[in-house]
């Protein structure tokens, strides 16, 4: 798992590219240590009001990198690092509308 989500340098991308867009001071997973380890040191060295907002897109972020794993394997979808992150910020975006308000106060403002 920790490969997947951290090692993996599709997933190393994948994690720059979203915590550039929410203009995160975190940095991304090195990929040496645990994932776990580096989510709780990403949500505890967030400023408390985003913490909640982080924690979710953490989350999310980790399930379409699961899924686009999954997909690869077992439907031969290529890997495609721009289509994945559109997926991601759409998605944010609706948790966010659905009621999610610490990932509301987190992302950008659309275009």
């Amino acid at each position: 798992m920790t490969h997947l989500l951290v090692g993996f340098p599709f997933s190393k991308a994948i994690w720059h590219e979203v915590l550039s867009w929410i203009r995160s001071t975190v940095s991304p997973p090195a990929g040496e240590g645990d994932f776990m380890d580096w989510w709780l040191q990403a949500s505890s060295s967030t400023p408390r009001a985003l913490r909640k907002g982080t924690s979710s897109l953490i989350m999310l972020t980790a399930w379409w990198i699961w899924k686009q794993r999954n997909a690869v394997v077992f439907d031969n979808a290529p890997p495609n690092l721009s289509v994945l992150l559109g997926t991601i910020r759409s998605e944010a975006r609706s948790w966010a509308a659905a009621g999610a308000a610490g990932l509301r106060a987190l992302l950008p403002v659309a275009p």
